[in-house]
């Protein structure tokens, strides 16, 4: 009889350590899966939003020639132009000294600029411009940590002048 006691204090105490350490096994799980997303979406938080920025830019100056792939200061750039108030203005974008940059200046000032006055946008290693066809262009962007992102933008406005001028 004794041993039958024993058995049925010790069963509850087995149970709840049972039940205490797959708990604990699956907390440990969760946490190591919710680690790994969010390293990966840290990883391409920046391409990502850089890509959305750029496309973004984009719809906002679809205008007949606006949009151009550029050269700025030895920067592969993209260059967008606009009147306001009849005055002209470009903007650049490109990558500098570690980061995506985007320099809004009127034309005329541009010869006072150097690729430093851009405003930082984001933190960036690389962007390369390559224009696929005469609506299209193929934009890559790597980060500090060497994550690519590779988008594609589309000019919607037909009339496109020669050479890089989309």
């Amino acid at each position: 009889m004794r041993k039958k006691n024993r058995i049925v204090e010790v069963f509850p105490i087995l149970l709840f350590l049972i039940f205490t350490l797959s708990a604990l096994g699956i907390v440990t799980f969760s946490v190591q899966i919710y680690r790994n997303i969010v390293e990966r979406a840290e990883g391409r938080f920046d391409t990502e939003t850089a890509a959305a920025y750029l496309s973004e830019k984009f719809r906002n100056h679809d205008d007949r020639g606006s949009i151009q792939m550029s050269d700025f200061m030895g920067n592969d750039a993209i260059a967008i132009e606009e009147n306001i108030k009849e005055v002209p203005y470009i903007t650049y974008i490109y990558v500098y000294d570690g980061y995506l940059r985007e320099l809004f200046v009127e034309v005329s000032e541009i010869g006072n600029c150097t690729a430093a006055d851009g405003n930082e946008i984001l933190p960036m290693k690389s962007l390369d411009v390559e224009k696929i066809s005469d609506s299209l262009l193929k934009v890559k962007l790597r980060d500090v940590n060497d994550k690519e992102e590779e988008t594609y933008l589309s000019v919607k406005s037909r009339d496109f002048a020669g050479g890089d001028t989309l």
